[in-house]
């Protein structure tokens, strides 16, 4: 089973470094041929981050809110911008800390304790990630 394996590895190492003989005066010298590989790829040129607007991060937001797994379905229509989490979702503190690690998984940032005290609902959460991912449009 092994052998399987490391026949086809050791017949490319073999290939990869394959001795060379040469004449130098007089006497015969092995010179190792060898063949070298860049250990940087090729790239394309740099792409910057697409900036994000103003409707994308509100629907990324609501979007987030609404596929956390226990989000309420009753109260699918409720939620809005200006919904607040715990009076008019019926979201307690331990679900408000699963909502914003589902929006930190969405939107690819650690959200500080401190800041996630501070949201209270999604037009909240909308204005920390405009002012954090310094949206304008």
């Amino acid at each position: 089973m092994f052998r399987k394996l490391l026949v086809p590895t050791i017949r490319a190492v073999q290939v990869a470094v394959r001795p060379k003989t040469s004449v130098i005066g007089s006497r015969f010298v092995a010179v190792i041929e060898q063949k070298r590989y860049s250990q940087v790829e090729n790239f394309g040129p740099f792409t910057p981050p697409k900036q994000l607007t103003f409707k994308e991060v509100e629907t990324r937001v609501l979007k987030a809110i609404k596929s956390w797994d226990r989000f309420p379905q009753d109260k699918g229509q409720k939620l809005t911008l200006d919904a607040k989490f715990e009076e008019d979702l019926g979201i307690d503190s331990l679900d408000h800390v699963e909502i914003i690690m589902s929006l930190e998984d969405e939107f690819g940032f650690e959200i500080q304790q401190e800041d996630a005290e501070k949201l209270k609902s999604p037009r909240d959460v909308f204005k920390f990630i405009c002012e954090r991912e310094d949206v304008f449009e």
